[in-house]
């Protein structure tokens, strides 16, 4: 545990969790108070309780694909994994909603992960892929990707900060990389991919379209 708590500032980085700035005010709070590192990261809301018990513990991953590429989000962000079904089309503020999904009778925009990316969607309309239900406090959308496959668990020397390079533009919607062997795995962090004005925008569009 001793080990851990001296370099638990430095794997919550590593994860995407907190900024390097973070470290050093969390540090200074930690000499005057003598408090672990890890309660002075809750206490100033740098991270939550799940996110020390994650890292140290390792990141649980839902994995996915997207043409050649793998992709994850953390386990504890979703909700449901379904097969994709026959989209109905909204009209929406945003380009890479790709229309709403219907479960259990509430209406749930659908983000097409593909158009994030910069790709086209499958083709038929939501025929093909799989739905990721994803929750963000508290609001839920559907995020479509061409095939889910398996959760893993990323220890600690899995788990990779995010070159700037990468992604470009799109390196912040990323926590950061995990490894296996040659495959690398981008995990998603959902807060930024949509932020929440953009998620009720579309959720007030698909129910004001599509009302129960």
């Amino acid at each position: 545990m001793r080990v851990q708590e001296k370099s638990l500032g430095e794997l919550e980085r590593q994860a995407g969790k907190i900024t390097s700035r973070q470290i050093q005010v969390a540090l200074g709070e930690q000499k005057k108070t003598r408090e672990p590192i890890g309660k002075v990261l809750v206490r100033l809301g740098f991270v939550q309780e799940q996110d020390i018990l994650q890292v140290m513990e390792g990141m649980l991953v839902l994995t996915f694909r997207v043409e050649n590429e793998f992709y994850g989000v953390e386990t504890y962000r979703v909700r449901e994994v379904l097969k994709a079904a026959p989209l109905s089309p909204v009209g929406m503020t945003e380009s890479h909603w790709a229309g709403a999904y219907s479960l259990r009778g509430s209406w749930l925009p659908v983000l097409s992960f593909r158009r994030v990316l910069g790709k086209e969607d499958l083709p038929g309309g939501g025929k093909e892929g799989w739905f990721i239900v994803l929750e963000r406090k508290g609001y839920f959308f559907v995020l479509w990707v061409d095939q889910v496959l398996e959760v893993r668990r990323f220890k600690v020397d899995q788990i990779e900060p995010v070159p700037t390079y990468l992604y470009g533009k799109n390196t912040e919607i990323y926590y950061c990389l995990g490894k296996v062997k040659e495959d690398l795995y981008s995990v998603l962090n959902p807060d930024v991919l949509i932020d929440e004005p953009n998620l009720k925008t579309a959720l007030s569009e698909v129910r004001h379209a599509l009302p129960a």
